[in-house]
């Protein structure tokens, strides 16, 4: 700051910052009556001179010196601003529909659901229509505003760099900026010996205590190592973690109790994300994770139409995180989103959609979404490599962290 007073100083320019332009205009709206023998600043507010002589001046210069003063204690307070993030992860779900929309074989197929059913929410003529309208925010709003890397029809290219294809692994990966096939080849509950940037971010002064991890499936507890990271995860069918929880938390609690666990050991999406929800309304974490997936679980099943459905929610679920983030001083306009996946799954006409495996081609093929805060309209890419080891170092560069792991693999931040 100092510097660049000097600067100014120096210039002996009439151009006004920002936040002194601000002033001007603040100063100008508050004076009845400028000074009497108008200074260069002054004659840039464009001030006649006063017929009121040297009192009056003394008392307008007192008066423009306090409203200097107070502009520039807002300068620190706007420097000083930390970007906040939050990554959302969609197990499983293949960068096909996310681009294409529903698979044409797929939704006729009665083996995978109620083919009217499918056609009527998700059929469409064009392939643009149909992804439009399996994920309407993501293509009115994210392709417009953002950054979407993965379309390998268009030439794009995104993948793991891991050989396991599966959800443990990937997420370490994505989590962590580099594979570790040696410690983490299995979906175990074993604990991870890796540093997520979570845990990195929360060991730092910046944001310490401002980071909230929220996931369906139970093995986020180890992805993220809570016991070593002191994160606090709410996963499973954990309630709500919150030391006083809302109303609104107390009532999530009672409905997730009062649903039957179709999955031993992940909750329906619906929860997950009305906890992160609340938590960014009544708590404000400044790095966020939300980890959803029912996708993965339903694919699995062979359930195409719920499958889809679980996308179409997962946009909605999207769409509202953007907009209490809009809507909240403490985000609006300072906020980054990256959505991405964990891995793809197969693209057999058959059943090979079902699964993801070293075993499945093509289910290390992913993709990722970024817009908000930094982020550039450049919508769909149509070229370049990118890899899941390479979401890690993204996310510290947006927080301004360090950010190094000395690991075979890792992978350096995307440049948007």
């Amino acid at each position: 700051m100092a510097a660049r007073c000097r600067q100014n100083a120096k210039a002996k320019a009439n151009v006004c910052t920002p936040v002194l332009l601000h002033s001007c205009i603040l100063i100008r709206k508050s004076l009845p009556i400028p000074c009497s023998r108008p200074s260069r600043f002054c004659k840039s507010l464009r001030l006649p001179p006063s017929h009121l002589g040297i009192p009056q001046k003394s008392m307008t210069m007192r008066k423009i010196a306090k409203l200097l003063l107070a502009a520039m204690l807002v300068v620190p307070a706007m420097v000083s601003a930390k970007n906040k993030v939050v990554v959302v992860m969609v197990d499983g779900y293949r960068w096909q529909e996310l681009f294409r929309g529903a698979d044409s074989t797929l939704v006729n197929t009665k083996e995978f659901g109620n083919p009217d059913m499918m056609k009527a929410d998700f059929w469409r003529p064009t392939a643009d229509e149909r992804r439009s309208a399996l994920m309407p925010f993501t293509w009115s709003h994210i392709a417009k505003n953002g950054v979407m890397i993965g379309n390998r029809d268009k030439g794009c290219r995104m993948s793991v760099t891991n050989n396991m294809w599966f959800s443990y692994p990937g997420y370490n990966e994505t989590l962590c900026g580099y594979p570790d096939d040696k410690n983490v080849n299995s979906n175990a509950p074993v604990d991870n010996p890796n540093m997520t940037v979570f845990e990195v971010a929360n060991n730092t002064p910046e944001y310490h205590g401002k980071v909230l991890v929220f996931g369906s499936w139970g093995r986020f507890i180890q992805i993220f190592n809570e016991k070593r990271s002191g994160l606090e995860v709410n996963a499973n069918y954990r309630h709500s973690l919150a030391k006083q929880p809302t109303e609104r938390e107390l009532y999530v609690d009672k409905m997730q109790d009062g649903t039957p666990r179709y999955w031993e050991e992940e909750r329906f999406d619906v929860f997950t994300h009305e906890y992160a929800i609340e938590a960014m309304k009544s708590r404000h974490p400044e790095l966020l994770f939300v980890g959803y997936g029912d996708t993965d679980e339903w694919a699995h099943a062979g359930n195409y139409r719920l499958y889809l459905e679980a996308a179409n929610d997962v946009d909605r679920f999207i769409r509202e995180l953007w907009e209490t983030a809009q809507a909240d001083p403490f985000y609006k306009d300072q906020t980054t989103f990256i959505i991405t996946c964990d891995h793809g799954r197969g693209v057999s006409a058959d059943k090979g959609w079902f699964h993801h495996s070293r075993e499945v081609d093509r289910s290390n093929e992913t993709w990722l979404m970024a817009f908000g805060a930094g982020v550039p309209a450049k919508g769909v890419l149509t070229s370049g490599e990118y890899h899941n080891n390479q979401v890690a170092a993204t996310v510290a560069s947006l927080l301004g962290i360090s950010f190094a792991p000395q690991h075979e693999g890792a992978g350096k931040a995307i440049t948007f």
